[in-house]
């Protein structure tokens, strides 16, 4: 009797236990999991993928033609949705016209025809995977998962206090995918 009260009461322990972890994960999951969660960071991110458009130079061989599209494609999940089409809808980057190209997870193999590949947070743990799959291509790497940046990522968005979004950059890899990052978007982010 005494061994199975003991047995009952670890069990409530480790059930208790087990479900306040599992709480804990999904809680952190969540925080984690995307910016563009909210209207205002989806339009925040929107606005971010344009004025990366605008103020990143790509070489000419990024496009199939000298009058080819600027094509910004979001890989897994869309949680950017109409704001991205209401921010990206008759604008241009130089002379191109924006388009919008949403890539299943299972069509990594054309993201190398995007000039800016948005990695959705749903995706983060191919991270590694999908820069790997465009290294050496001019495409600019954009993402909100956590530790994008340090996963390969060209340019990680993310929560800061007050509402904001922090955006860091690897500059290096920017360089390495011959994109050229202009002074005003280097004064604006810093």
């Amino acid at each position: 009797m005494l061994r199975t009260v003991f047995t009952q009461n670890l069990a409530r322990k480790v059930a208790a236990v087990t479900a306040a972890l599992l709480l804990c994960t999904y809680h952190s999951g969540a925080l984690a999991q995307r910016i563009s969660s909210e209207g205002g960071g989806r339009d925040a991110i929107a606005k971010f993928l344009l004025n990366f458009g605008r103020f990143i130079d790509w070489p000419d061989a990024a496009f199939a033609s000298p009058a080819a599209d600027f094509k910004v494609c979001v890989l897994g999940e869309n949680h950017l949705g109409n704001e991205l089409v209401q921010n990206l809808r008759n604008k241009k980057a130089g002379d191109r016209a924006f388009t919008i190209t949403e890539l299943s997870a299972n069509q990594l193999n054309d993201a190398k025809s995007c000039n800016i590949l948005f990695v959705s947070a749903a995706e983060a743990a191919r991270v590694k995977e999908i820069t790997s799959a465009v290294a050496g291509s001019p495409v600019l790497t954009v993402g909100e998962a956590d530790g994008f940046p340090e996963s390969g990522g060209m340019i990680g968005l993310a929560a800061a206090p007050g509402g904001k979004i922090a955006i860091r950059m690897q500059k290096a890899l920017i360089a390495d995918a011959n994109l050229q990052v202009r002074e005003q978007l280097m004064r604006a982010i810093q």
